[in-house]
């Protein structure tokens, strides 16, 4: 017994210690992001990407920031003012409904991965909560939608795409089986690697 005590707090003081480093991973890919596009161009663009899919509606709210603006444009291309990015510490980031997201949101329950896609480019849980927070890739908006985060307009668009799925699966699993979720511990560690590997890839290719 004594054993399985003292192991406890290593392994809490090594996951806090994961978490630390993420944290600082993800603050260094944000500095050292190329600058955006003008808004309005990727706007179009991701527009152009999610609109066919059903994920940019006419409330969808793009943030766009470098070269120390921050701006916020509606779906109309009209710059507008929302407090809803204002914790947001990333190039870019996107509000939209979803249809799927929507309805999982109204739970108010955090979403917990349960493939590696997810947990790959999210981590072990997408939070949920009246306004986002930290470092969050991405956000479920209680009784809103969904808010995602990228480096680059491709991630933000897969993160759109990864969440929405993410949230039908959630709501019709029931009606086939069970859904299994994947060890926290894992899906932080594939997190890292995602972050430090597979997407510094594509960030890095996406700069030049």
């Amino acid at each position: 017994m004594g054993g399985i005590q003292e192991r406890v707090p290593s392994a809490l003081q090594a996951m806090r210690g994961f978490r630390t480093r993420l944290a600082a991973q993800k603050r260094e890919d944000v500095r050292s992001a190329a600058p955006p596009k003008a808004p309005a161009d990727t706007l179009s663009s991701v527009k152009e990407k999610l609109g066919p899919i059903g994920l940019f509606s006419d409330d969808a709210l793009l943030f766009v920031s470098g070269g120390g603006n921050r701006i916020i444009i509606d779906a109309a291309g009209t710059i507008v003012g929302s407090s809803l990015f204002d914790s947001v510490d990333a190039p870019l980031a996107l509000f939209d409904v979803g249809t799927y997201a929507l309805e999982y949101a109204k739970r108010g329950k955090a979403l917990k991965a349960s493939t590696d896609d997810m947990a790959q480019m999210f981590g072990p849980r997408v939070p949920c909560g009246e306004r986002p927070w930290g470092y969050a890739p991405a956000f479920l908006l209680k009784d809103r939608g969904f808010l995602v985060t990228g480096r680059y307009e491709e991630e933000l668009v897969a993160a759109a795409i990864m969440i929405e799925k993410a949230c039908r699966s959630e709501l019709l699993a029931p009606k086939v089986g069970q859904v299994h979720y994947l060890n926290p511990a894992l899906c932080m560690a594939e997190h890292a690697v995602y972050l430090a590997s597979y997407s510094k890839r594509e960030r890095e290719a996406n700069d030049d």
